[in-house]
């Protein structure tokens, strides 16, 4: 059966309910953006997420990755003072519902667009706050510590475009992939953290297969949220896993070498996966 391509970017603005042109033009840097920042994630939100979600889920990513380079780009030493306009930018446009910089400007509209709770993207502003401060580096503690203030927190801002992800039990069950997530990229970007001084996760020893071990059990404890997702979010969570037990394979074949080289996702595996769950889904979807 012939690739059926995803809907045009234009039409899934359309059905987002995105229609004033400024917007529009703002969403589809934040798409371009998130397509240059994070190719596999992009191309699984453009073919397998549903089409009315998509320009949301990329707009929350490219708002999540501007919050963590506020947190944690450029000289250490005014970090804070950084964070902390941008933050107050973010709880102002909250409070106000409207703001003057365009990509706050369309996170309000994928907020009120989707019903995505306020207090969630407080939670992980509130998250990504305390990460300015103190951190437990390099214990299990501490890693679980940050799954639950952010990478928890960023799963269920990213999931929460669509209602049915906001149950009790997806949240819970989500917390899984949230740590698995984190700890393959704590992981494959191992080698800059040490290099900084700040690794997230032991790594002497046998520590380092340890990590890994625990990442693949992560990985698998994740695959039980997919039975409680709504049947139009599973391939995108099914993708969303799948990619990152490619990116663990590529850091079991690195783990020698973890602590100095930084591992990529291998992009061509990720989109072989990604072009096959499309197929199954397209002809799902037409039986």
């Amino acid at each position: 059966m012939r690739l059926v391509p995803p809907a045009s970017y234009r039409a899934t603005l359309d059905r987002a309910g995105v229609h004033e042109l400024p917007v529009r033009n703002t969403y589809r840097d934040i798409a371009r953006e998130v397509r240059r920042l994070e190719p596999p994630y992009y191309a699984a939100t453009r073919l397998l997420a549903p089409a009315r979600l998509q320009p949301h889920i990329l707009c929350l990513y490219a708002f999540a990755h501007a919050t963590d380079t506020a947190a944690d780009s450029g000289p250490a030493a005014g970090r804070p003072h950084r964070f902390r306009a941008w933050e107050t930018a973010v709880r102002t446009a909250l409070a106000d519902r409207r703001a003057e910089d365009p990509r706050l400007a369309a996170l309000l509209h994928t907020l009120d667009r989707t019903g995505l709770p306020d207090a969630w993207v407080g939670t992980f502003m509130d998250g990504m706050a305390g990460d300015l401060g103190y951190r437990d580096f390099g214990s299990e503690d501490g890693f679980q510590a940050y799954v639950d203030r952010v990478s928890h927190p960023l799963m269920l801002l990213l999931s929460g475009v669509h209602p049915g992800c906001r149950t009790h039990e997806v949240v819970r069950a989500l917390r899984d992939a949230a740590e698995a997530a984190q700890r393959i990229d704590c992981l494959s970007d191992l080698a800059d953290d040490v290099r900084a001084g700040l690794p997230c996760l032991p790594h002497t020893g046998r520590q380092l297969r340890g990590q890994i071990e625990l990442a693949g059990v992560a990985l698998g404890r994740a695959r039980a949220v997919l039975p409680l997702l709504p049947a139009e979010f599973v391939p995108v969570m099914t993708a969303f896993l799948d990619v990152h037990r490619i990116q663990l394979r590529a850091v079991e074949r690195a783990a020698p070498r973890l602590t100095r080289n930084t591992v990529r996702t291998p992009l061509m595996p990720s989109l072989r996966v990604l072009l096959a769950a499309r197929r199954q889904h397209t002809e799902g979807a037409l039986s």
